[in-house]
């Protein structure tokens, strides 16, 4: 109901910046489908210039469990949602730890 009453209505009135314009999960608009399509027309974009092209793909599972909350959550101060209902998302990630592990560290 948040999400759909506040977050989507904010994404789709907030000006196009660079913040938001490679992300698809939690958009309206968003899709798997979206991100690989882009993904395939820059590596082919990037083919036509260059002899190979790396790509990293990164797995989230449970995004909110492991992207930094405090990135997510300046992230979402940019956007035009009511005070209260960003305090609300503030208050539900103070209870939530984060951890991130790389090579077994």
């Amino acid at each position: 109901m948040v999400v759909r009453k506040y977050l989507y209505p904010a994404f789709n009135n907030h000006p196009a910046t660079p913040t938001f314009n490679d992300q698809y999960a939690f958009r309206p608009t968003g899709s798997t489908t979206a991100a690989v399509i882009t993904l395939l027309q820059t590596v082919s974009e990037l083919l036509s210039t260059n002899l190979f092209v790396s790509v990293y793909a990164l797995d989230f599972r449970k995004t909110f469990d492991t992207v930094r909350h405090a990135t997510l959550l300046e992230k979402m101060a940019m956007l035009d949602v009511p005070d209260n209902v960003y305090n609300w998302f503030v208050d539900f990630f103070a209870g939530h730890s984060h951890c991130t592990n790389f090579k077994g560290e």
